[in-house]
């Protein structure tokens, strides 16, 4: 992986993707910085929190993991276009994927740019990727065809979540694999809204119906404060269909070598032990 992150403190994060470093917020960042203002002033793009706009910009090049490339940008916002707290996440696809035995329909919901998705297809999946703008499904398949991936299957879908999901339920569709990864909030297709608060619960009844009667693997994370451990598991603990399976939590934390950690999230995931 060529990427990783320097420091964060102070509401901002500084990484580096090759040779190119990057100074963006991060608002969870409330401590002080480990390394020195001149290595903090060493960056080619950075984020001007009072302009709201890259304030310097530099070409970035590609976030590359395993044999995937992913196209990078400075978003407005504030986004670049990986999420590297969920790189045990994506190791954890990774081992799944490679040591079933059985084929997999598997479900990307709120997908973004795809990494997710890449390391859940392989020659025994099927992938349905789905997220409700339609920049994020067209970078997905950027990314998929830098990763010389476009022969796998993949289903490349724009929609609103719980309308698709419903309309799977009609197809009487079932999955194998479900990978959930919500905003706290969200604006999706014809002005719907998402709120993590508000609409997880429904969201997980949806889920329950839609798992198979064997389901392989779920993954559940969120980056709102007010979702911890216990209540992520909890989400998880009450689909029937995830009773004979082993559940984890975990908190999705960025290391980072001489600097401060960033703790970017939370998540819980369940397995079939049988």
């Amino acid at each position: 992986m060529n990427y990783k992150l320097l420091d964060c403190g102070e509401f901002e994060k500084l990484e580096q993707i090759d040779d190119v470093i990057i100074r963006r917020p991060s608002m969870q960042a409330s401590w002080k910085r480990k390394l020195s203002s001149q290595v903090w002033q060493n960056y080619h793009a950075m984020f001007d929190k009072k302009e709201n706009n890259w304030a310097k910009k530099n070409e970035l090049p590609n976030f590359k993991i395993n044999n995937f490339q992913f196209e990078l940008k400075l978003s407005p916002n504030r986004q670049i276009g990986i999420f590297p707290e969920q790189l045990t996440n994506w190791r954890w696809l990774e081992k799944i994927v490679s040591t079933t035995k059985r084929p997999l329909n598997i479900l990307n919901g709120f997908a973004y740019t795809g990494v997710a998705t890449l390391f859940a297809s392989s020659s025994k999946t099927v992938v349905t990727h789905i997220d409700a703008t339609s920049s994020s499904v067209n970078w997905a398949k950027q990314n998929c065809q830098l990763s010389h991936l476009e022969k796998n299957n993949i289903r490349w879908l724009v929609d609103d979540i719980f309308a698709f999901l419903k309309r799977e339920i009609k197809r009487e569709v079932v999955y194998d694999g479900i990978i959930l990864d919500p905003p706290a909030f969200g604006r999706g297709k014809k002005g719907a809204t998402w709120k993590i608060g508000r609409d997880l619960p429904e969201l997980m009844k949806l889920v329950n119906e839609l798992l198979s009667e064997k389901p392989e693997f779920m993954i559940l994370s969120c980056h709102d404060k007010n979702f911890g451990l216990t209540e992520l598991e909890h989400e998880l603990a009450k689909l029937p269909k995830l009773r004979n399976g082993k559940i984890e939590t975990l908190n999705l934390t960025i290391k980072s070598g001489k600097g401060n950690d960033l703790p970017s999230g939370k998540c819980a995931r369940w397995i079939n032990s049988l």
